[in-house]
């Protein structure tokens, strides 16, 4: 392979990252934070007013148990005051992170199929043009960055067991692609 074919390639590998990277976000868009979180959404902020000098907010046991409860369920304290500007009850628990978190947690499951399945059809492409070089190659190296960009995209959704097996038949495949690849052929 010339150099200019090597450039070629990577030039093909890198541009097919991008256009997977963007189709998917064109026709499946990540979702957004402020579709879940919007900036403001707390109508108060602790404290209210300045305290007179001297003073200070008790902070009661019942409160601190409502504020623990709704940080270990993942929500954010939304908090009802008096006077005084001292916080009397927990008005809500907001869960717009949660949600968020929920929401952006799919995205990645649907990201990863997509990418899994585009990137073994590019595979397969790429080893139906291999004679054309660069291009099967080339193809050949966008199906497995598609397979692997995927996985990244939706990695910390797997448990340890799953990133084992996905990168142990990763391995698997590859190999195996790469001895059906490289068999000598016979010739007639």
């Amino acid at each position: 392979m010339n150099v200019k074919n090597l450039i070629l390639g990577i030039g093909i590998v890198i541009i097919y990252g991008l256009v997977l990277w963007q189709g998917i976000e064109a026709f499946y868009p990540s979702p957004e934070y402020e579709d879940y979180c919007t900036a403001g959404r707390f109508d108060t902020y602790y404290p209210t007013k300045p305290l007179p000098a001297g003073q200070s907010c008790e902070f009661p046991r019942n409160l601190q148990d409502a504020q623990n409860q709704c940080y270990a369920d993942k929500g954010q304290p939304v908090w009802e005051y008096d006077n005084n500007g001292c916080q009397i009850a927990l008005k809500e628990c907001d869960y717009c992170q949660r949600e968020y978190d929920e929401a952006d947690k799919a995205h990645a499951k649907v990201v990863f199929i997509i990418a899994v399945i585009i990137g073994i059809i590019t595979l397969l492409v790429g080893f139906s043009l291999l004679s054309t070089e660069p291009v099967g190659s080339a193809l050949i190296g966008s199906g497995i960055w598609a397979i692997f960009w995927g996985s990244v995209a939706n990695w910390r959704n797997f448990s340890n067991i799953w990133r084992f097996l996905l990168l142990l038949v990763s391995l698997v495949l590859i190999v195996w692609f790469t001895l059906r690849l490289n068999k000598p052929r016979k010739r007639k």
